[in-house]
């Protein structure tokens, strides 16, 4: 079933390869924007040392400079980098990491409704990965070569979804307890998926900013669907920590 899905998304992004810059809209401000963010970037020639990546903006002028847009994404800023070192300003080189990048997240995104979805039939697995491969909402983000940092960002953010949920099943696993109730193998398992999810969780961060709010998806996740907490179990949590908490003094207005 992946390898349908992903061969329909090669396919129907195929097309874009042989775009310029410009994407498929040809606009002069998207020209603008990659030209500032590749042609005229800095932190992708060979000459610039590395470290520049952690102290410079998406468009390569420092953070500390009074005109940086304070875009920090030196992650997809590394794969341009690694674009121009392979192909130098070829467009094409640039537009195919961008698809691939598509596919991959199409195929994690696959991967992860199969495990968060109890019971998923194959139809409406295949239909939802087929809806997400050409969804138009994704189209500027796959043709338009500065639209990396958005699928960059999906790709981790969709793993870090996969790694939490193989975390939430590992951590409630039954298994043969020791003497602090917790089997040595499924403790040693629990961490290093969390430690991806960790990992994953910057990588999306570093990506694009709006990484950071896979926290609060995994949250959500563990506490509604995997421990299927309800909205009373709140209120009745609320209500505890309502009455343990000390009593406020009323001050004399006087």
């Amino acid at each position: 079933m992946q390898t349908l899905v992903l061969s329909c998304t090669r396919v129907l992004k195929f097309a874009e390869l042989d775009c310029d810059w410009m994407d498929s809209t040809v606009v002069v401000v998207v020209l603008d924007v990659c030209s500032r963010a590749i042609v005229k970037n800095p932190d992708l020639l060979p000459s610039t040392p590395l470290w520049h990546l952690l102290v410079d903006d998406f468009w390569g002028t420092p953070l500390r400079h009074s005109g940086s847009h304070k875009s920090y994404r030196p992650l997809c800023v590394l794969t341009f980098r690694l674009n121009y070192l392979l192909s130098g300003l070829d467009p094409f080189s640039y537009h195919l990491t961008n698809v691939l990048l598509h596919a991959a997240a199409t195929a994690v995104y696959v991967l992860t409704v199969r495990k968060a979805v109890v019971d998923c039939r194959a139809d409406v697995l295949l239909m939802s990965g087929l809806l997400f491969a050409v969804h138009p909402v994704h189209a500027e983000a796959v043709a338009g070569v500065v639209g990396r940092a958005d699928v960059l960002a999906c790709l981790f953010f969709l793993l870090a979804v996969h790694l939490y949920i193989d975390y939430c099943n590992v951590r409630h696993r039954l298994v043969p307890a020791t003497l602090n109730g917790c089997g040595p193998a499924a403790r040693s398992t629990r961490w290093f998926y969390f430690a991806g999810f960790a990992f994953c969780t910057c990588a999306s961060m570093l990506s694009k900013e709006h990484g950071i709010t896979v926290v609060a998806v995994c949250l959500v996740y563990d506490l509604f669907i995997h421990q299927r907490l309800r909205p009373n179990d709140l209120l009745a949590l609320h209500k505890v920590c309502h009455s343990l908490s000390p009593p406020q003094k009323k001050t004399d207005p006087c």
